[in-house]
């Protein structure tokens, strides 16, 4: 998407028998009248629990980390790694390493995320009782693992929730937190629809417009590496260009002469291409499903006047814009810059919910409502050797000289920015802006 005053974006619309999954969706209210009941409830009285606050939750964590070490210390035949442990106890080599890691953090927030469960740490003190260490250090154990478990159960009721309650406290936590919740967004998305990807990729090359000294062209490679059917009652559409246009815009967004089908890691998807409404609509023709059916399929498009050049008032910004979808273990989004486009700007990452309203645009303060913090940022590679390496697209760096070379760019003299995400949440809008450049004075 150059918001520039005309939007561009890609997206994957999944069709299952008659519905087709929009990227808006309209919403309704539903008045349902219940038939009389034939007896009355009292409803019970509800027991409001005070909440926890940080420092208390931090500080059963304290406690319980300061028993567990002291019991660890205890158990003979000291000092201990998780195969001794394990070995000792009788307990499994896993979950004896995960606590050994969890005891040896600093950050209590970090302990608290990754040491095992209050059942497992109960079978470490059964065990150690029975080996036959100090009744005072299991008995301090349990009473901190008794702690623990009240409050997981009767403050968060689950320790996922507990852990997206602590996330904000340590980076390394958020973004395990994070990482983890995305996952399982992705699992269920891809059973629900059907496909899966892994990766999405968007590369945007902005030049100056050969046609137009006000405009910029915007030059593309967009789609998939390593899609996968995983239903046969789908038809999957990969749309590119502007979600709306004003009226009496008739330009049309063209399908590049440029094939990387060679290129790929996979076989190519078999496609079919017509365009409509301002944008590029490309159909996939295979229907086979399962692991082995994957497919690559990277479509190059160039609109020569893509956005303006130059600022405005209603338009500080410009740059590009990206959906997550279809359901893709990885992200890569790439933007390459011309040096006389944005000139000495530094990126601004956006991340949207775009929800019912649509794509949002960044210069839009009513649209803040809808944005969505995220650990990662936007890495600064400029035009450093070997940015062009994407481990998991192999000959990516081959796919920017063809391209390059179809319309007289040198990839040596773009400058090169990354949002790269693994699960990328489905049909959330990332937004790489850059302040665009005053226009010079005649």
């Amino acid at each position: 998407m150059a918001y520039a005053g005309h939007s561009e974006c890609h997206c994957l619309h999944l069709e299952v028998t008659n519905l087709t999954l929009l990227g808006l969706f309209a919403c309704c209210t539903l008045d349902v009248t219940m038939a009389p009941m034939l007896s009355a409830r009292v409803p019970s009285p509800q027991v409001q629990r005070p909440s926890r606050s940080a420092d208390e939750v931090r500080e059963v964590g304290r406690v319980l980390r300061a028993a567990m070490r002291e019991l660890i210390e205890v158990i003979p035949e000291g000092p201990h790694s998780p195969s001794r442990v394990a070995r000792q106890l009788g307990m499994n080599r896993v979950i004896a390493s995960k606590l050994l890691n969890a005891l040896a953090r600093e950050d209590i927030n970090e302990t608290i995320q990754q040491i095992p469960g209050p059942e497992s740490l109960r079978g470490m003190t059964k065990a150690a009782a029975e080996l036959g260490v100090p009744s005072a250090a299991t008995e301090q154990a349990n009473r901190a693992i008794d702690s623990f478990a009240r409050l997981i159960r009767d403050d968060f009721g689950t320790r996922g929730a507990l852990h997206a309650a602590i996330s904000p406290q340590g980076a390394q936590v958020r973004q395990k937190v994070e990482l983890a919740s995305r996952y399982q967004i992705f699992q269920g998305i891809r059973e629900l629809l059907g496909v899966e990807a892994d990766v999405c990729l968007t590369s945007m090359i902005f030049a100056p417009s050969p046609d137009d000294p006000e405009a910029v062209s915007n030059t593309s490679i967009h789609g998939v590496i390593g899609m996968r059917r995983l239903r046969p009652d789908i038809n999957l559409h990969l749309n590119f260009g502007p979600p709306r246009r004003a009226a009496d815009d008739k330009r049309q967004l063209l399908r590049a002469p440029v094939d990387l089908s060679d290129l790929y890691t996979h076989d190519p998807a078999p496609t079919e291409t017509r365009n409509s409404g301002g944008q590029l609509v490309h159909r996939l023709l295979q229907e086979n499903v399962g692991k082995h059916a994957s497919m690559d399929m990277l479509l190059v498009a160039q609109d020569t006047r893509g956005s303006r050049r130059y600022a405005s008032p209603e338009r500080p910004k410009g740059g590009g814009v990206t959906f997550a979808d279809p359901p893709s273990r990885m992200m890569i989004f790439d933007v390459l810059l011309h040096d006389d486009v944005f000139p000495g700007a530094a990126p601004e990452l956006f991340v949207y919910n775009p929800g019912a309203q649509g794509p949002a645009n960044p210069v839009d303060p009513s649209r803040d409502v809808d944005r969505v913090a995220v650990p990662e940022s936007v890495e600064v590679l400029e035009k450093q050797s070997g940015r062009f390496e994407v481990p998991e697209i192999p000959r990516y760096g081959e796919m920017i000289e063809r391209v390059c070379g179809a319309y007289s760019l040198h990839p040596g003299s773009l400058r090169l920015f990354r949002l790269r995400m693994a699960y990328p949440v489905h049909c959330f809008q990332f937004v790489m802006a850059f302040a665009a450049p005053q226009r010079p004075a005649k």
